[in-house]
C-alpha cells in the first residue's frame, strides 16, 4: 500500500468510489486514499486501464444498471473488509448535446439507468450494512444542469436531477441510522467527457463563471472529503455546488 501523505481524515474508513478510473473519481480515489482510507473502485473503463495505478486498493469491473452485479460486488466489499463507511455515486454517462425532439430512446435509458438508477442500486447494495453498524457517507455526484438547464441536455439533466431528488429523500430515510447523505453540484469541470464538447463550449462556460475559470476534478473531489469527514458530520439532504459561483 502506498505512503499516505494527507492529514488522516478517513483513516481506517473504507470507501467505494463508482466512475473512480478517471476525472472526478479518480481524482477523489486518490483523495481519499491519501487521507487513509481504503478505496474500493469500481468502473466499466477498467477494462481500458488495466493494473492499478496508485488510485485505489482494490477494483473491480461493475456495471451499475446492473443490479445483481452491484449487489454481488458490494458483498464482495463486505467479505473483504467487514464493512463500507463511505459509498461516492459519480459514475455518469452523456451522449454530447441533443436537441429534445432528437433525443433517442436508448440514449434516454442510458443516462438515466447509469446516472439515477445506478446510483440507487449502489445504495441497495450497501445501506443495509451502514444500517447495522449505525454509520454512513452517501455522496452523490450531481451537476450545475440539475438547475440551470444547458440546450442539447435533456437526459444528462433530468438523470441529474433525479439524484438531487434522491439525495434528499435519502438523508431523511436514513437519517436515524446514522448516515448522512449529500450530492455535491460541480459546474464545468475539466474532463475528458467536457473536453469532448470543443472549445466554443468551454469559452461560453468560464464567461458566465465569475471566477473566471473551468473547475478542476481536484477542485470537487476536496468538497466530497469535507462531507466525508468528521467536519462534515452534522450535514445531511444539502446539495453543494461547486462550479465557481456559475449557479446565481
Amino acid at each position: 500500500m502506498n505512503a499516505r501523505a494527507g492529514n488522516g481524515r478517513l483513516e481506517g474508513r473504507v470507501a467505494i468510489v463508482t466512475g473512480a478510473s478517471r476525472g472526478i473519481g479518480r481524482a477523489t480515489a486518490l483523495l481519499f486514499r491519501a487521507e487513509g482510507a481504503v478505496v474500493i473502485g469500481w468502473d466499466l473503463s477498467w477494462r481500458e486501464r488495466p493494473g492499478p495505478d496508485g488510485a485505489e486498493d482494490l477494483r473491480a469491473e461493475v456495471d451499475l444498471r446492473d443490479a445483481e452485479a452491484v449487489r454481488f460486488e458490494g458483498g464482495r466489499v463486505l467479505d473483504a473488509a467487514g464493512r463500507v463507511d463511505i459509498l461516492v455515486n459519480n459514475a455518469g454517462v452523456t451522449r454530447g448535446f441533443v436537441p429534445a425532439e432528437s433525443l433517442s430512446a436508448p440514449a434516454w435509458d442510458l443516462m438515466l439507468d447509469t446516472n439515477a438508477r445506478g446510483a440507487l442500486h449502489a445504495v441497495q447494495a450497501v445501506v443495509p450494512a451502514m444500517k447495522a453498524r449505525g454509520y454512513g457517507r452517501i455522496l452523490n455526484v450531481s451537476s450545475v444542469l440539475a438547475r440551470h438547464g444547458f440546450p442539447g441536455q435533456t437526459a444528462y439533466a433530468a438523470s441529474k436531477a433525479a439524484i438531487e431528488g434522491m439525495t434528499r429523500v435519502w438523508a431523511k430515510e436514513f437519517g436515524p441510522w446514522g448516515i448522512t447523505v449529500n450530492a455535491v453540484a460541480p459546474g464545468y469541470v475539466r474532463t475528458a467527457m467536457n473536453e469532448a464538447n470543443g472549445p466554443e463550449v468551454e469559452r461560453q462556460v468560464v464567461e458566465r463563471t465569475p471566477l473566471g475559470r473551468l473547475g478542476e476534478s481536484e477542485d470537487v473531489a476536496r468538497a466530497l472529503l469535507f462531507l466525508a469527514s468528521a467536519d462534515g458530520s452534522f450535514v445531511t439532504g444539502a446539495v453543494l455546488p461547486v462550479d465557481g459561483g456559475f449557479s446565481p
